[in-house]
C-alpha cells in the first residue's frame, strides 16, 4: 500500500491520494466485494489523518464502489448485475449514433487522435488490465468527441464511468477482439462511411455485452441482482 509523501504528491491532495489508492485496489481486486475498509486502519496504512480517508470513502460511496456502515467502516459493494446490463444496452444505443456522426463530422485532427490512441492500445500488455481499460475508454471518448455533440459526449462519459469495474475485469480477455473491432470502426470513420461505422460499433458493443454476461455467469459472487 502506498504511503502519502508530501514531497512526491505533485499537487495531489490527501483526499485525492486516498481515493486513488482505494479505487485502484478495488479495481484490481485487492479489495474484493464484501471487503471491509476501516477508517482508522486506512489512516495508519496511508500516513494521513482520518479526515481525508472519510472524504475519500464518501466519494467512493457516492460512486457505488462501497457501502457505508455506521461503525466507521465501509464494505466494497457488489456490482449490480441488472444495472450493468442496462448501462451496456444504453451504451450500444448511444455509441452506434456517435460512430455514425463521427464519420460525418470528424476532422483530420480527430482521426489522428483516434489513431494515436489505437496505436498505443496495441502496445499495452494484456495483463495490465486497468491501463487497457483506460485506453479503451479514451478511444471511445475520442469518437464521442468527434460527433461535436456535447450532450452525447457527456452522456457517454457518464455511462463509461459507471461501467469502470466491469470494463477493467473483462479488459484482458477482450483485448484481441477489441483491437480488431476498433480497427474496423476507425477505418469506417476515417472513410466517412457512417453506416459502416454505426454497424461496426453496434457489433462491437453487442460483443462486449455478451462477454459481460459470460463474466457475470462465471463470477456470480461479484454481483448483486
Amino acid at each position: 500500500m502506498e504511503f502519502f509523501d508530501e514531497g512526491t504528491a505533485n499537487g495531489e491532495s490527501k483526499s485525492e491520494f486516498v481515493y486513488r489508492v482505494l479505487r485502484d485496489n478495488i479495481l484490481n481486486g485487492t479489495y474484493g466485494p464484501g471487503a471491509a475498509l476501516y477508517i482508522r486502519e486506512l489512516s495508519s496504512q496511508l500516513g494521513v489523518s482520518r479526515t481525508p480517508v472519510k472524504e475519500a470513502i464518501s466519494r467512493l460511496a457516492f460512486e457505488d464502489y462501497v457501502e457505508l456502515l455506521p461503525n466507521r467502516c465501509a464494505i466494497v459493494s457488489r456490482i449490480s448485475a441488472t444495472e450493468v446490463i442496462e448501462l451496456l444496452e444504453l451504451r450500444e444505443s448511444l455509441e452506434r449514433s456517435a460512430a455514425y456522426y463521427a464519420a460525418l463530422r470528424h476532422t483530420e485532427a480527430d482521426i489522428m487522435e483516434m489513431q494515436q490512441i489505437h496505436d498505443y492500445h496495441r502496445t499495452i500488455p494484456a495483463e495490465q488490465k486497468e491501463a487497457v481499460a483506460e485506453c479503451d475508454q479514451r478511444f471511445h471518448m475520442a469518437i464521442a468527441k468527434a460527433t461535436y455533440n456535447r450532450q452525447m459526449y457527456q452522456t457517454i462519459e457518464k455511462v463509461f464511468t459507471k461501467l469502470v469495474r466491469v470494463s477493467v475485469a473483462i479488459s484482458q480477455a477482450r483485448l484481441p477482439d477489441s483491437l480488431v473491432q476498433h480497427t474496423n470502426i476507425l477505418n469506417a470513420i476515417r472513410e466517412g462511411n457512417a453506416e459502416a461505422a454505426r454497424r461496426y460499433m453496434s457489433e462491437h458493443d453487442q460483443d462486449i455485452l455478451t462477454s459481460v454476461k459470460l463474466f457475470q455467469y462465471q463470477n456470480i459472487h461479484l454481483f448483486r441482482s
